[in-house]
């Protein structure tokens, strides 16, 4: 708890990339939002996620900046977000989570030229459960997304789309 603090007062956070580390191993790079009662608060790929201080092995500080050059991009629709670059949503994922399950799902997809999700494989890095449900039901909604046809772009090009629950 000492060290995190004391990296809290030389680090700083306004919109500087940082790197969240877990006690499970798991690496996270975003934004420092706050520590406060005993909670991380964390920008991760466009979510705020909340963390105790004991699931955090460390934060690692750097100088670039993460908010202003973040390649994340917002689809309108809430908890979702995707990085293809050059490329626009032009049909939303079709998705409802039935059940109170939380967590952050990462989906990795290869997406053709002509905007249609070819493949979709749920737990990229970033992902936060291992539930079951989650990891299907982000699969599908990502292979029902649809983006923007692109004929000058290569055959297939490879992103993510990212679901809070």
């Amino acid at each position: 708890m000492r060290l995190l603090i004391f990296l809290l007062l030389i680090g700083g956070t306004a919109a500087a990339q940082h790197t969240l580390t877990l006690n499970s191993g798991e690496k996270m790079k975003g934004e420092l939002q706050s520590v406060s009662d005993g909670q991380v608060s964390f920008l991760f790929k466009g979510n705020t996620m909340k963390f105790s201080v004991a699931e955090v092995t460390s934060i690692h500080f750097t100088d670039s900046k993460a908010t202003a050059d973040s390649p994340d991009k917002r689809t309108g629709l809430k908890g979702v977000s995707y990085v293809l670059e050059g490329r626009s949503i032009s049909t939303t994922p079709a998705f409802e989570n039935l059940t109170m399950k939380k967590g952050i799902v990462s989906v990795a997809i290869t997406v053709d030229k002509y905007g249609n999700v070819q493949k979709a494989e749920p737990g990229a890095e970033g992902t936060t459960t291992t539930d079951d449900y989650l990891l299907t039901l982000s699969q599908k909604a990502a292979q029902s997304t649809k983006f923007n046809k692109c004929p000058k772009c290569p055959l297939q090009m490879h992103g993510t789309i990212t679901f809070t629950y």
